[in-house]
């Protein structure tokens, strides 16, 4: 059997608790939803005794059976059984369960809300809430007792590993380091390419300079041909319908962003229809 140890880090006792929300909202909403699935006419008025029916479930599969809560268990902690009396089982089941199952009748069974029980509920629910910020002050100052139901009912937790060295783990942390280095090179870097002159090269490459070569040198001994905007007629760069229709003499039609862009980052871009470069007088509105 593990040897306990009472000295528990703050850490742990916090994680615990979330882990234990998380686990008992993930069970509790996986099975109420099944449950309206299967008829939803009934499910609506049941709720509130379904939804006590899981909790309880919950809690004595976990704290009713092993002295922990799921997230205790996770951590591999526990409530000091020699201090977890069967009373103080009973004030922890009606503490923690039937709170939510009084508000809960209160809100759907009451046609005609009674003012002073809603007025009671509210100002219990105010109370808690302080309570348990000045219960967590302390707890960070003590480092017992986490919640205000453990403090109320003198419950703390121990520890069944021998080891209490947290175990943390950098591979995460090296990894995201590692990423954001990569990105910022990438942010670096990718500005100050020019993709367009690469994408003309390229292109240039695949496809033999003589094609482009004779394709220019015959553009510049061409007289300026007229473009015309058909109903069909596409952006011969991008293939969509023009936005501002222009074009460098050659009578193919570009949208103006895409044919300045080009020109822009390339000085030697030419049309990738006929290889005709932009003349001297500049771009031509169709």
């Amino acid at each position: 059997m593990l040897a306990k140890n009472k000295y528990v880090p703050r850490v742990n006792q916090v994680d615990a608790i979330y882990l234990n929300k998380d686990i008992t909202r993930m069970i509790r909403d996986n099975l109420l939803e099944n449950l309206q699935a299967i008829s939803p006419v009934l499910f609506i008025k049941i709720q509130p005794e379904l939804d006590l029916l899981i909790q309880s479930a919950i809690w004595f599969g976990s704290v009713g059976k092993r002295c922990s809560t799921f997230g205790q268990q996770l951590l591999v902690l526990a409530y000091d059984a020699e201090k977890l009396t069967v009373s103080r089982l009973v004030l922890h089941f009606a503490l923690t369960v039937l709170p939510g199952y009084v508000k809960s009748w209160e809100e759907r069974r009451l046609s005609h809300r009674v003012e002073w029980f809603s007025q009671a509920i509210t100002w219990a629910e105010n109370s808690a809430l302080v309570l348990n910020v000045l219960n967590y002050f302390r707890f960070l100052k003590t480092g017992r007792k986490p919640t205000l139901i453990d403090y109320m009912l003198g419950l703390d937790y121990i520890s069944l590993r021998n080891n209490q060295r947290r175990d943390i783990g950098y591979k995460y942390l090296t990894r995201e380091l590692l990423w954001g280095g990569f990105m910022e090179i990438l942010g670096l870097l990718l500005p100050i390419i020019n993709f367009r002159k690469i994408n003309r090269l390229l292109k240039a490459g695949f496809f033999g300079n003589e094609s482009q070569g004779g394709w220019r040198r015959e553009s510049i001994a061409r007289e300026p041909i007229a473009a015309k905007m058909l109903v069909n007629t596409s952006c011969s760069y991008c293939g969509e319908r023009p936005t501002l229709p222009h074009h460098m003499g050659c009578g193919h039609i570009y949208c103006y962003y895409c044919l300045s862009a080009n020109l822009l980052t390339d000085a030697n871009f030419g049309c990738t229809k006929c290889g005709a470069i932009c003349p001297e007088k500049g771009l031509q509105s169709v």
